[in-house]
């Protein structure tokens, strides 16, 4: 029997010829078979786009309902991550708001700076692929004068009074090199920089920049190519097109 609609979209159709049996069976299984929409993740809704390496988008995955978790195996949101935690994190919605939580402790979720942001004790970076973790100093650390061993000062490099330092973290869970910041503007970057990762192909040349002000911690991202992150502490409102990292997943958020 012909038919007078399209079956993919219900529009009336012109004139038509009368289709077999067997092209109207193909043409149902077709259209079952295509990927349905669930509820409450209409196109253009809130959404997680994955980032790819070269910056170009990947998948996009809706966010439905007042709640979604992502981890590697439980969860509405599955990514194939040795990094990721069975339950990593949860997106939840509150008064309008998606807000971001970190549900383990190992790894734990980092988001994309836009803005200088003024850092805490023991707070972790990801510089290109450098985890770093700030550290404030003790005042007895920040007053180290010269050691005297029998009446004798010991000779060595000139004391500089620090104010903060960087431990680079590696996935050992050990320390590889400690940075002790003593200049008010220190540069991180793969060429150029007071502290510099040579070896690093996704840092940029001068990629952030750490400050000291009144007593105050800064970093900011220099306009790097791949950015400069910052491990959340606790529960964090996402912004439209906000970056945020959950081990090797970069993710974009997205409304609208």
């Amino acid at each position: 029997m012909g038919t007078n609609f399209c079956y993919a979209c219900g529009r009336r159709l012109g004139h038509t010829t009368p289709m077999s049996a067997d092209a109207s069976a193909a043409l149902a299984a077709a259209v079952a078979a295509r990927p349905s929409v669930a509820a409450g993740s209409q196109p253009g809704g809130p959404r997680l786009v994955a980032v790819r390496r070269d910056g170009s988008d990947g998948e996009s995955y809706p966010l439905p309902g007042d709640q979604v978790d992502i981890g590697r195996s439980e969860g509405e949101l599955h990514f194939d991550d040795p990094h990721l935690a069975s339950r990593h994190a949860r997106i939840s919605l509150r008064a309008g708001q998606h807000v971001l939580t970190p549900l383990e402790t190992r790894n734990g979720v980092y988001r994309r700076i836009s803005q200088p942001v003024e850092l805490t004790d023991g707070n972790l970076l990801l510089v290109g692929k450098q985890v770093l973790r700030f550290e404030f100093l003790s005042d007895l650390e920040k007053t180290l004068r010269p050691a005297v061993e029998h009446g004798v000062v010991l000779f060595g490099t000139p004391l500089k009074a620090p104010w903060g330092r960087l431990r680079q973290l590696t996935s050992a869970g050990t320390t590889r090199d400690v940075f002790h910041l003593t200049r008010g503007d220190l540069v991180l970057g793969r060429e150029q920089g007071d502290i510099v990762f040579s070896d690093d192909e996704f840092m940029s040349r001068r990629h952030a920049l750490l400050q000291f002000r009144n007593g105050c911690a800064l970093l900011s991202d220099l306009g790097s190519s791949n950015g400069t992150f910052v491990r959340l502490t606790g529960q964090h409102p996402l912004a439209p097109g906000e970056m945020i990292r959950l081990g090797d997943e970069l993710l974009r958020f997205e409304i609208g």
